[in-house]
């Protein structure tokens, strides 16, 4: 497995490479980029470019995004405002999907290779209608793909039609090619499902993961190693099952952007290395 590290971590303000060379000097190369404004302006994609030429320039790259599923960092915290590919209503959906179809040719133009998708949100409620806007969103983005040289990622976020099975089901039936995948949270399938079912569950689809911790109750985002997830078990069934994909970690800055970038990344790398091989 090859870790790579999660943008979100620095998500209440714009993305810097230059406040990533911690990183960089722990041995990381890769990043997951998270497409959100004003982060990282993702709408412009000149500007992904630009951002990526100034990653490699410090021996960085994206290795995948996150597909946008808010407007903007200030929108979602001030106003609730949110996207999802299973809301009821089809102008506030259709905006959810036209958010994910430029969020793909955003990744393209950041040289991501992944690019991992939420199908709605947390403990939405899943019945028939939602399973079919669910499916309906997913065909399009496969079969007029935004950008057909990034995979598709299905995420598992805490809710009974995305947990692995459900996504693998809805994969097999829309995509035999096998040209889409799922990316699985190990922290949110601790809350859902439990972590080691979910692992087997997602293995035949499995092509990137998300790394963080909990107690199993609530989605915490903690660096791995201060929860309760069984991570000597998970590594080895990961080596086990073959896995040469990345695991992003993916932890949340608790002060909201009050400390330095540098400080909040240094201590969670040095909290994950006693968990995670380098």
């Amino acid at each position: 497995m090859q870790l790579s590290l999660s943008s979100h971590l620095l998500v209440y303000g714009r993305c810097e490479p230059e406040e990533l060379v911690t990183a960089r000097a722990a041995g990381i190369t890769q990043l997951e980029l998270w497409l959100a404004e004003p982060h990282l302006p993702w709408r412009q994609l000149d500007a992904c470019e630009a951002l990526r030429a100034r990653l490699a320039d410090l021996g960085l790259e994206a290795g995948s995004v996150h597909l946008p599923f808010y407007p903007s960092v200030p929108e979602l915290l001030e106003q609730g405002a949110k996207w999802s590919l299973i809301d009821p209503d089809p102008q506030r959906r259709a905006e959810a999907l036209a958010g994910a179809r430029l969020g793909m040719q955003a990744a393209a133009a950041l040289g991501a290779r992944h690019a991992v998708l939420h199908l709605g949100w947390q403990r939405d409620a899943w019945g028939p209608d939602e399973h079919a806007l669910a499916r309906e969103a997913v065909h399009d983005l496969l079969s007029n793909p935004p950008a057909p040289e990034v995979q598709l990622c299905l995420e598992n976020i805490i809710s009974s039609g995305t947990r692995a099975g459900a996504l693998v089901e809805l994969l097999d039936e829309l995509d035999p090619e096998g040209r889409a995948g799922i990316c699985l949270d190990l922290g949110h399938a601790h809350v859902d499902g439990g972590v080691l079912d979910e692992l087997e569950q997602a293995a035949p689809r499995l092509c990137h993961l998300h790394l963080h911790d909990n107690d199993g109750r609530s989605d915490a985002h903690l660096a791995p190693g201060q929860g309760t997830i069984p991570w000597a078990q998970v590594l080895e069934r990961l080596h086990a099952a073959g896995y040469q994909g990345a695991g992003a970690l993916e932890v949340r800055d608790l002060s909201r952007g009050a400390r330095p970038p540098a400080e909040v990344l240094a201590e969670t790398l040095a909290a994950s290395a006693a968990v995670l091989p380098g």
